[in-house]
C-alpha cells in the first residue's frame, strides 16, 4: 500500500513538472464586436440607448442621473448617496416594503449608488418583465416620498458605519489622501461625515432631487434580449410625462495646485502595519490620452505582472497584493499606488514605490511588457463586456463621460496605438515624483525614524483631526 502511494505520487509529481514546461499556447484574441445600438431621446431630452443581447432571456437596465457627489453642498457631504438610497424607501403610492414586494415578484433586483458625476439605478430580470420594472424604477426617481422614518433609520446606520470604519486603515487612508490631494475641490468628498450627516435633512434630500433629477439631466441604458421598438415603448410610456426643468448651472472648479513630496500621517497607535498611499492627478476621463495613461498604470502597478508587483511583492515580500489605482472623472481624476506593509518595511517601501515611478519615467517600458500590456487589455475589455451587466455599465460611463460614440467599438484599436515613447511620456504626467501626495495609517512612533527623508509631515487622529507631532 505504502509502495502503491509512492508510485502515485511519483506519476502526480511528474504530470506537475510536465504540466510547467509545457503549458498550453495562447488562444487567439477575440475582436470585440456588440450588436449594433439604437438611441433615440424623448421630447422631455431622457436620452435611451438600447443593444440586444440575447445570450440569455433577461434585461439590464441602468437609469443614470447626470449629477452624484460632485454637485452636493460640502456642508452636506454624502447627500448624492441618501437621495438614491431613500428613493427606493418609498413614493407617493408605493412604502417601501411594497416597493420591495414587486421587485421580488418580478425576479427582478433593484439597487443604485452615487459616484461623483452621476447616480445609477441598476436593475436586472426577466426580458418579459422590462415594463413592469421600467415603471417601478420611474416611479422611485419620479416620485419618491422620502419618508422621515427611513431617513431616521438611514441616518442612524450610516453614523454606525461610519464609526466602525475608523477601524479600517485602508477606508481612513483613502479618506485622508482624497482630501489632502483635491483639497476643497468636490472630488475630495467620499461620502457622508460625522460632521455632514447631522446637516443632511429631507428638505435638502428633496431640493437636490428636485434640481437634478430631471429627464433632460439623466440617461436610460436597456441591454438584452429585447427589441428595441419595445424598449422605446416601455421607456415612453414609464418616463414620457417626466416634466423637463431648466438645471442649475454645471460649475467647473479648477484643480488645487500640487507642489513637493506632501506626507500626511494618521496616527494609529499600536499598529502593526502601515497602510501607504502615493499619487496625484490625473486627466478628466474624456481626455484621448486616457489610454496611454491607462497603459502606463497598468505596467506600472495595476495589473498582477505589474513592476509593483514584481518589485514589493515578489522580491521584497514587503506585502500580498500592492497595486495602482488610476480613475478618471469628470473634472479630472487621480492615481494612487496603494500597499500595507509591515511597520518595518514602511519607509522601504516608499523608497521603492518612487524607484519603480522614476525607472518608468526615465525608461519607458520594454518592448515585451508593453505589447503584453495590450494584449491583456484587450482581451479583459473582451471579458468585461460578455454579459449584459458588462455592456450595461461601458455604455453608461460612455454617457456619463461624453466619449464618442463608437467608445467600445474602437476601445480594442485606440489601446493597441501608443508607441513605448508615447507610455514614457504617459508615466512622466501620470506618475508624479517629485510632486506627490502620501498618506500612511499606522504608528508614528514605531515608523518615524524611516521618514526622516520628508521635511513636512502633518498629524491626524483617526477622526481626521489635526494633531501635534505623536511622541
Amino acid at each position: 500500500m505504502n509502495r502503491s502511494a509512492f508510485l502515485l505520487a511519483a506519476v502526480l509529481t511528474a504530470a506537475s513538472a510536465s504540466a510547467q514546461t509545457t503549458l498550453p499556447a495562447v488562444g487567439a484574441e477575440r475582436p470585440f464586436a456588440p450588436a449594433p445600438r439604437s438611441e433615440r431621446t424623448l421630447p422631455n431630452g431622457l436620452q435611451i440607448i438600447t443593444l440586444g443581447h440575447a445570450t440569455v432571456p433577461k434585461v439590464s437596465a441602468i437609469l443614470g442621473i447626470k449629477s452624484g457627489l460632485a454637485a452636493e453642498p460640502v456642508e452636506r457631504a454624502g447627500l448624492a448617496q441618501f437621495v438614491v438610497d431613500l428613493a427606493q424607501e418609498g413614493t407617493t403610492t408605493k412604502s417601501s416594503e411594497q416597493i420591495k414586494r414587486d421587485v421580488f415578484a418580478m425576479g427582478a433586483s433593484l439597487n443604485g449608488s452615487a459616484g461623483q458625476d452621476a447616480s445609477t439605478f441598476q436593475l436586472r430580470g426577466l426580458n418579459t418583465t422590462l415594463p413592469q420594472m421600467l415603471a417601478v424604477a420611474a416611479d422611485v426617481v419620479r416620485n419618491p416620498s422620502f419618508p422621515q422614518a427611513e431617513l431616521d433609520l438611514l441616518k442612524a446606520r450610516t453614523g454606525q458605519q461610519l464609526q466602525a470604519q475608523t477601524a479600517s486603515p485602508q477606508y481612513l487612508n483613502h479618506k485622508m489622501f482624497r482630501q489632502t490631494l483635491f483639497g476643497s475641490h468636490p472630488y475630495s468628498r467620499i461620502g457622508a461625515s460625522p460632521e455632514t450627516l447631522p446637516a443632511i435633512d429631507r428638505a435638502s434630500i428633496v431640493s437636490y432631487h428636485d434640481a437634478f433629477y430631471r429627464p433632460n439631466n439623466a440617461f436610460l441604458i436597456v441591454v438584452g434580449d429585447v427589441a428595441a421598438d419595445a424598449v422605446f415603448a416601455a421607456a415612453e410610456k414609464a418616463f414620457g410625462s417626466w416634466e423637463r426643468r431648466a438645471l442649475p448651472e454645471a460649475k467647473t472648479v479648477p484643480l488645487p495646485e500640487l507642489k513637493g513630496r506632501n506626507l500626511v500621517f494618521v496616527q494609529r497607535p499600536n499598529s502593526v502595519q502601515s497602510s501607504i498611499s502615493v499619487g496625484n492627478f490625473t486627466p478628466k476621463r474624456d481626455d484621448p490620452r486616457w489610454y496611454t495613461l491607462q497603459l502606463a498604470n497598468q505596467i506600472f502597478g495595476a495589473a498582477f505582472d505589474s513592476r509593483l508587483v514584481r518589485n514589493i511583492r515578489e522580491e521584497k515580500g514587503y506585502t500580498y497584493s500592492p497595486q495602482s489605482v488610476f480613475q478618471s472623472m469628470a473634472q479630472g481624476g487621480l492615481y494612487r499606488a496603494v500597499a500595507d506593509v509591515r511597520n518595518e518595511v514602511t519607509g522601504a517601501t516608499l523608497k521603492e514605490i518612487y524607484a519603480e515611478i522614476d525607472k518608468l519615467r526615465d525608461g519607458g517600458p520594454e518592448a515585451e511588457e508593453l505589447s503584453d500590456a495590450k494584449q491583456y487589455s484587450r482581451g479583459l475589455f473582451v471579458i468585461q463586456n460578455a454579459s449584459q451587466t458588462g455592456l450595461a455599465t461601458t455604455l453608461t460611463t460612455m454617457t456619463t463621460f461624453n466619449l464618442p460614440k463608437d467608445y467600445p467599438e474602437t476601445f480594442q484599436r485606440q489601446i493597441s496605438q501608443p508607441s513605448g515613447e508615447a507610455v514614457k511620456t504617459g508615466a512622466q504626467m501620470l506618475l508624479g515624483s517629485m510632486d506627490s501626495v502620501v498618506a500612511i495609517v499606522g504608528d508614528y512612533t514605531k515608523v518615524k525614524d524611516q521618514l526622516t527623508g520628508f521635511s513636512s509631515i502633518r498629524f491626524f487622529d483617526l477622526t481626521g483631526k489635526s494633531i501635534p507631532e505623536p511622541k
